[in-house]
């Protein structure tokens, strides 16, 4: 389809098929079937071959890690769902985006948001250094998060950023990543439980030295030696127990 794209008329298919929102203005069958096929379209040579690599790489340990029922189901939801949403976005933000959007870097996205939730540990070579998956696909899906942000903002780009940031969401979702993420695995969350166990953990050992305080005054005193204060504080000690 790239090679169709180079020769034929910009209002010729295929690029009639890019994602646009002249769909709003001037509707027509090629691009309301940009919708699912924008994808298929890249900007120029070296826009395709990015992708490809990428995709091909990321995504062949996807693909033979999943059921191809669910690898499809992926591929279709992190095409579709994205476009439906940078549409409506367009509408309510002009410089989200372009005027038309093509390419699947969405769906390279959606390979990087399956990966981070199933092999955020998986060694990535970048020829000088080694790191680890979860660092690259963060980077990147925070960047395009940020990003889209700012062009909600007004921030001119011609990238689109929701359409990399909303891939990633669809397949970090649809691996299940909300079910295996919880907000207590911050880093700041993390300090927070630890100083509140620590707290918990000083209290009791100072209500049992209190203790341990009165009943040594009431083995020297007797009972009749408590204040009130005392008297309640065992109490309250004893109904714990």
């Amino acid at each position: 389809m790239y090679l169709i794209s180079m020769v034929s008329p910009d209002e010729f298919l295929p690029w009639g098929m890019a994602l646009s929102n002249e769909i709003f203005y001037s509707p027509s069958l090629l691009n309301v079937l940009g919708i699912a096929f924008y994808p298929f379209l890249h900007a120029n040579l070296l826009h395709l071959i990015l992708n490809s690599v990428v995709f091909a790489s990321i995504g062949a340990l996807l693909e033979s890690t999943l059921t191809k029922k669910l690898f499809t189901r992926i591929l279709v939801i992190a095409t579709i769902a994205p476009a439906l949403s940078w549409l409506l976005l367009s509408q309510l933000a002009p410089t989200v985006g372009g005027a038309a959007v093509v390419g699947s870097s969405g769906l390279v996205y959606a390979m990087f948001g399956g990966c981070l939730c199933l092999f955020p540990n998986l060694p990535l070579n970048l020829i000088l250094i080694e790191i680890k998956l979860w660092m690259a696909s963060t980077a990147l899906i925070a960047y395009s998060f940020f990003a889209t942000v700012a062009q909600l903002c007004g921030y001119q780009s011609q990238t689109a950023h929701a359409i990399h940031f909303l891939g990633a969401a669809c397949g970090w979702l649809l691996l299940g990543g909300h079910r295996r993420f919880a907000i207590s695995d911050f880093v700041l969350f993390k300090y927070f439980a630890q100083r509140k166990r620590q707290s918990v953990q000083q209290r009791l050992q100072h209500d049992k030295k209190r203790v341990d305080d009165i009943l040594a005054k009431v083995s020297l005193s007797g009972i009749a030696s408590l204040s009130s204060a005392e008297r309640k504080f065992l109490e309250q000690q004893s109904r714990k127990k």
